[in-house]
């Protein structure tokens, strides 16, 4: 069971020169771009660079401590991928430049990237997914009804400005949310900036509302697009894909299957596996439709209603909100018993609707079985074509 980690030290001795770059190269340079490189990294409106070894250097691990269960072991395995990739001759000497990092808490808005230069001509952009900020967690949620939310915006203007000041050709990818940016930029990109792009890459984030993928510029753009979800996809098989997939083998179950860390990698690709889990079938089934029964109206107010119970405790991230959860809990109930009865009526009907949703999938997939789950569900095979992420 080899990950990322052990990749470093099968392949890390072979430059990009000779060795092009591939899937799971992918994967490490969208991890590294959670990395907190302010201050390190020169900004998108800055001059110059700095090579990984020394941005590595300048690295405290302490930037990177997060006490959320969800996210601890992520995060905490952040540095140890930016050391070994210093230590390697593949990654020690790229470019890092054009770093950017914008947090909006009143505008739910969280944004950040970093190009990896692997030559003059030859460039990664990445995106990075969600951190622990609520201001990030709100905008994902947002996806659910928005047709673009802040971060959308930021990607396609960042990917603009970078591909305008670098000449070459680009890659572009991310990790959770930070997939859903890379395709969104270069899907709204011109004609002649796709024709720039090699390939985009979405490491198990969501897709977007139907219009968005019935739009030219996603149409054009599409062929160059793979997405990758584990087995337990959570995140990945949230709205609408079109793009051809990969299903990739994890090493742990459920809901951490989406930590980067624990997907399977043999030589220079992952490990592929057949089907999604049967769970993971089920949970897409049922948020479909449970976003098929709430208009995108009811998925606003409940957004803004949940947010508003949430910023009552004066949280402004996921840690804040775990150092003293008793006092959190209060905060909540208090806010919740004082919202207005219309508001407390869509949060009612949206949690009672995603459980009455849960609860039908369920039974039928445990009378139907499996096999006929899939044939209901988001996945199909096009007869002479690759795999695609369908409604």
């Amino acid at each position: 069971m080899n990950t990322i980690i052990d990749y470093l030290d099968w392949r890390g001795d072979l430059s990009f020169n000779q060795d092009p770059p591939n899937e799971v190269d992918n994967l490490i340079f969208s991890v590294l771009s959670y990395i907190d490189f302010s201050s390190i990294v020169p900004g998108l409106n800055e001059p110059g660079s700095i090579i990984l070894q020394e941005a590595a250097d300048q690295i405290k691990p302490a930037k990177h401590e997060v006490t959320t269960n969800l996210t601890r072991s992520f995060f905490a395995a952040l540095p140890l991928l930016l050391e070994k990739c210093a230590k390697t001759e593949r990654f020690a000497n790229l470019q890092l430049s054009h770093y950017i990092d914008r947090i909006e808490f009143a505008k739910a808005e969280q944004f950040s990237a970093v190009v990896f230069s692997l030559d003059e001509q030859l460039h990664f952009i990445a995106f990075s997914g969600t951190d622990d900020t609520l201001a990030g967690w709100k905008e994902d949620l947002e996806m659910s009804f928005r047709e673009a939310v802040p971060a959308q915006r930021d990607a396609t203007r960042y990917a603009q400005a970078v591909m305008a000041d670098l000449s070459g050709d680009f890659y572009l990818g991310g990790h959770s949310k930070g997939g859903n940016l890379a395709v969104y930029a270069a899907a709204h990109l011109t004609p002649e900036e796709q024709q720039r792009i090699i390939a985009v890459y979405n490491n198990d984030g969501p897709g977007f509302l139907a219009n968005i993928i019935e739009k030219e510029g996603y149409q054009r753009i599409i062929h160059k697009v793979t997405t990758f979800i584990p087995q337990s996809s959570v995140a990945g098989i949230l709205l609408e894909h079109e793009e051809k997939f990969q299903i990739i083998r994890s090493t742990e179950t459920g809901l951490m299957q989406h930590n980067a860390f624990s997907w399977e990698v043999l030589g220079k690709h992952f490990v592929y596996e057949q089907e999604l889990s049967k769970s993971s079938l089920v949970l897409s089934q049922a948020i479909r439709a449970w976003l098929n029964d709430i208009s995108l109206e009811e998925r606003s107010q409940f957004v803004e209603a949940l947010f508003k119970v949430i910023d009552a405790t004066g949280a402004k991230t996921l840690s804040d909100l775990s150092e003293d959860k008793l006092a959190a809990a209060r905060a909540m109930i208090t806010t919740l018993t004082q919202l207005e009865e219309e508001t407390q009526t869509i949060l009612k009907k949206v949690v009672e609707s995603f459980f009455a949703e849960g609860q039908k999938i369920l039974r039928s997939s445990l009378g139907e079985g499996v096999e006929s789950l899939v044939q209901k569900t988001i996945l199909r095979k096009k007869a002479d074509g690759p795999n695609t992420i369908k409604s």
